[in-house]
């Protein structure tokens, strides 16, 4: 259960709806409430230890915390829906400062991702190209590299589901629509595909129709789409050596694979009613909302965690 034992909230600790999650070396969780517009830290046994407050040291400014990750043991991220677009935090929670004026908004978590020298590098999408934007632990644009040319370039832009993973020599990328991982090099080339669809898979044949001047006419491709295809919900590393892939699959459940870098898949579980909402570190976090009370009030979410088993 997260809780606050030591009374570190300085109202009582409600937590409305966990929009992103991240996990440190040590641990340590980060959680960022979007309803509740707060980031809050934990430690690895649930208990709050800081709420990450931007204006001790900018009074006065919107705060709507987005994603927050760690820099590795350095610092703390966090994107942030207003101006500045971001605050940056010292390792125990303290405010660090604002993040670069370069620094654009993400607003889905698996699409912000920090590298082994705690770069930032973040999937940006346009009406006609998408890029990985590179970025010092402050924001600031480094380089940016240009991915090929989605297939399905409508429902990339208008589905935020998909994901980036970074490691020390190579990025993973899984768009919504895809059947497939690009491993890239460093620059942005193709070394490999990563794919292996059975059955119960609905690949994506056709893209979303371009939105129409009519609004009520907005929602129906939308949810066509969806119930028709199967789509990437998100990726994570899971460990150094090995990438887990959700999927969205109307009608059939949820399910994951797990492969390893190389592209081998070595478990899957498909047609399930679960979906992990995090996974880092070899372990997987699955968010679950309690039932009302006697007093009819809802308790903060816990986490059920799990751990992965690599097969023999």
């Amino acid at each position: 259960m997260l809780s606050d034992p030591h009374g570190v909230h300085p109202d009582s600790l409600l937590i409305g709806s966990i929009w992103s999650m991240d996990v440190g070396p040590d641990g340590r969780l980060l959680v960022v409430d979007f309803r509740g517009q707060e980031t809050l830290l934990f430690d690895p046994d649930g208990n709050l230890t800081a709420v990450l407050d931007p204006t001790l040291c900018h009074p006065g400014f919107w705060s709507v915390p987005v994603v927050a990750r760690f820099v590795g043991d350095q610092s703390i991220f966090v994107s942030n829906g207003g101006s500045p677009w971001g605050y940056r935090f010292k390792p125990e929670g303290d405010c660090l400062g604002s993040v670069d004026l370069e620094y654009q908004l993400i607003t889905q978590g698996p699409f912000l991702d920090i590298g082994p020298h705690g770069s930032l590098f973040g999937v940006y999408t346009y009406p006609d190209r998408q890029i990985v934007r590179q970025m010092d632990s402050s924001g600031k644009t480094l380089r940016e590299i240009e991915l090929q040319p989605s297939d399905f370039q409508n429902a990339t832009n208008r589905i935020g589901m998909g994901g980036l993973v970074v490691d020390d020599a190579h990025m993973f990328y899984a768009g919504a629509a895809e059947p497939h991982i690009l491993k890239l090099t460093p620059d942005g080339a193709v070394a490999a595909t990563i794919s292996q669809r059975s059955s119960w898979f609905r690949d994506v044949t056709e893209d979303l129709r371009e939105l129409s001047s009519g609004i009520g006419q907005f929602g129906n491709p939308i949810g066509e789409f969806w119930g028709n295809n199967t789509l990437t919900q998100d990726l994570f590393e899971l460990t150094d050596e090995v990438i887990m892939v959700q999927y969205r699959n109307s009608g059939r459940g949820w399910g994951y694979q797990v492969f390893t870098k190389g592209g081998v898949l070595v478990a899957e579980e498909l047609g399930v009613e679960l979906v992990f909402d995090f996974a880092k570190h070899g372990l997987a976090y699955l968010v679950v909302q309690p039932e009302q009370d006697n007093a009819g009030e809802i308790p903060n979410p816990h986490l059920d965690v799990y751990q992965f088993v690599p097969p023999e």
